[in-house]
């Protein structure tokens, strides 16, 4: 009913709030009720909050709005965990992992969550940041260490088939 016990697909509890079918109850939104109705292409919505608004879908995940007589544009893109986004305030781009997410270009929406804390900003940007380095760095070290054990195995193989070789060679002169 509230969301609670819900989760997102990260595993991740979602806001706790009221949505209905026609109502929705937030702590930090408030409560709004809102209509909505399909008139060919274009989506009409009237919403106690927000006012009334004609949209329709331009193309996959970008949408074109009229809002109280100001246009919008909006679009919202995601790839795996790379994400961006195109609003009436710029555009943004971010990269979620299993700490929070990093906006590169507005840096005080990242977040970090560790412990069960989670911060928000510029602090959550910087700790995120250092978050992906020492996670770079183990995937380096781990690749470092395969290159390494490919490397002389390579090195090996031929040494070792000379071996075989000279064993056998031998082997043969003392049977014959």
């Amino acid at each position: 009913m509230i969301g609670l016990g819900k989760k997102d697909e990260d595993g991740k509890q979602v806001r706790i709030e009221h949505r209905g079918k026609y109502t929705r109850a937030s702590r930090t939104g408030g409560v709004a009720v809102r209509a909505e109705e399909k008139v060919g292409p274009v989506n009409l919505t009237a919403n106690s909050s927000k006012g009334l608004r004609a949209s329709t879908r331009v193309a996959n995940g970008t949408r074109m709005a009229l809002q109280n007589g100001r246009f919008q544009l909006i679009g919202r893109w995601r790839a795996g965990p790379h994400g961006f986004n195109l609003s009436k305030t710029g555009v943004s781009a971010s990269v979620k992992n299993k700490a929070g997410t990093l906006n590169f270009l507005k840096p005080q929406y990242s977040s970090f969550k560790f412990a069960g804390v989670q911060l928000r900003g510029k602090k959550a940007a910087q700790l995120q940041v250092i978050y992906m380095l020492i996670t770079a760095a183990v995937v380096l070290l781990a690749f470092m260490a395969r290159a390494a054990i490919y490397l002389l195995w390579l090195l090996a193989l031929p040494i070792l088939f000379v071996w075989d070789l000279l064993v056998g060679f031998v082997e043969g002169m003392r049977d014959a």
